[in-house]
């Protein structure tokens, strides 16, 4: 019973952030959309920070690194990009609250912020490792003193993505298209890195993305 009560904050913490902002709900407001009383909140989380926590441990991190894809020899490399941005998207789509006011939320708990720069170095190292497979299966050509800045580039990218997009528009609301929207600046960011033998796979890649744009813009 404990158990189910303290997984059933978590997963009205996510709804309540994701569509009314983090900082503008309270532990009260998520026991009251609970019907549960504050008190059995307490029982379970210390107070909002603590569920923030909780939510990255148990729910980001696991969505960020077990659907990071395995660069494996049988899968076609392309389908590890593909890959990678639906598992980051994915993740930000699920949990934009967090990188909607990523900053003030790490500074405020320096334990989630130990936590997070923890699986980034994890998921750094990861994707390092998939761009170089891409280029030793001769589907991308970089420097090797390039690496680093591409990792950190398509990061940013990432993780900033939403935050940007909201600044620079007025309507901040934020759907599918805007997240497709991200994965296509990704994908000019790489075009000048594709070896000419993975041009046509990459433009394959790139016009499936751009459709599924257009149809999520209409959906919209």
């Amino acid at each position: 019973m404990s158990m189910k009560t303290r997984d059933k904050i978590i997963q009205a913490s996510i709804e309540l952030f994701n569509e009314q902002g983090e900082r503008n709900v309270t532990t009260n407001h998520i026991a009251a959309h609970l019907s549960i009383s504050p008190g059995n909140l307490y029982y379970h989380f210390r107070n909002k920070e603590d569920i923030i926590l909780s939510i990255y441990e148990e729910y980001a991190r696991n969505l960020l690194l077990d659907t990071f894809p395995q660069v494996t020899p049988d899968m076609k490399p392309l389908d590890t990009i593909i890959l990678y941005m639906d598992a980051v998207f994915q993740a930000l789509m699920k949990f934009r609250f967090f990188y909607a006011n990523l900053p003030v939320l790490l500074a405020k708990n320096p334990l989630l912020h130990g936590k997070y720069v923890e699986v980034q170095h994890t998921i750094s190292q990861r994707l390092s490792e998939m761009l170089v497979s891409l280029r030793e299966a001769d589907m991308m050509d970089f420097n090797d003193d390039e690496l680093a800045d591409i990792v950190s580039i398509l990061r940013l990218i990432n993780t900033f993505w939403l935050s940007f997009y909201q600044t620079q528009n007025e309507n901040t609301e934020i759907n599918d298209s805007v997240f497709l929207e991200g994965v296509l600046k990704i994908l000019v960011l790489l075009r000048p890195y594709i070896t000419e033998s993975a041009k046509a796979d990459f433009l394959e890649a790139r016009t499936m993305y751009q459709q599924r744009h257009k149809d999520a813009l209409v959906a919209a």
